[in-house]
């Protein structure tokens, strides 16, 4: 065994055992042109096998962090892997080894496409006669632009945040709704008085920007 797979077995072992029949890890030791160590085989390589890189271009491919990739590759059986290289050098700097990693892409390609079917990207415009009332909805999408906005959350949004939330959704009219005060109570996390101060805060504040609109007109 070379002191490259002895210095580097266990790493290998390591990450294959992370992602189990997902990786495929390969050590090549650039001295000989072998490859000395195999992990999670995939590739249907093995010890012995040269290895089979062009080591003169191996630096123009390399990193300041001494990793090639990530890049695809092909396996045998027409799967893209997704690869990336690290380098080992010994003591002069001088490339010694390769650590090469690669990752199967069908199965997270399948769990991309099952998200896929269940985002609303593709889907059928909604109902107009189920939605035209749904002023719940709309409060819930003036809250998430007025937080973004702001850029807060509810957790962290200050009382001059909620001050503005409440004067959004008075705004639209949504606050006028029967419920909605109860409704916007439980979204924004607070008591129905609360929202009752708020309002009046909210009012009060753009009362006052209206007076010196006025003043400044005049």
């Amino acid at each position: 065994m070379s002191n490259l797979s002895s210095d580097y077995a266990a790493v290998c072992r390591l990450m294959t055992r992370l992602f189990p029949g997902q990786l495929e890890v390969v050590l090549h030791d650039l001295r000989t042109g072998k490859i000395v160590g195999i992990e999670g085989n995939l590739s249907n390589r093995a010890v012995g096998d040269e290895s089979l890189v062009e080591t003169e271009s191996l630096e123009a491919d390399v990193d300041d962090a001494d990793i090639i990739g990530p890049y695809a590759q092909t396996n045998w059986n027409g799967e893209v892997l997704r690869s990336f290289t690290a380098v080992v050098r010994d003591e002069d700097r001088r490339p010694s080894g390769l650590i090469c990693v690669n990752m199967r892409t069908a199965a997270f390609a399948a769990a991309a496409d099952l998200l896929a079917a269940f985002s609303a990207v593709g889907q059928k415009p909604r109902s107009k006669a189920l939605f035209a009332q749904d002023w719940r909805e709309a409060a819930n999408a003036l809250i998430a632009e007025t937080l973004s906005e702001r850029g807060v959350t509810l957790v962290t949004a200050r009382r001059t945040d909620k001050v503005a939330l409440v004067a959004a959704l008075d705004r639209a009219g949504i606050l006028e709704m029967r419920g909605s005060p109860d409704y916007a109570a439980k979204a924004l996390g607070m008591s129905r008085a609360s929202i009752y101060n708020l309002l009046k805060d909210a009012r009060r504040e753009g009362a006052s920007a209206g007076d010196n609109e006025t003043a400044e007109v005049a």
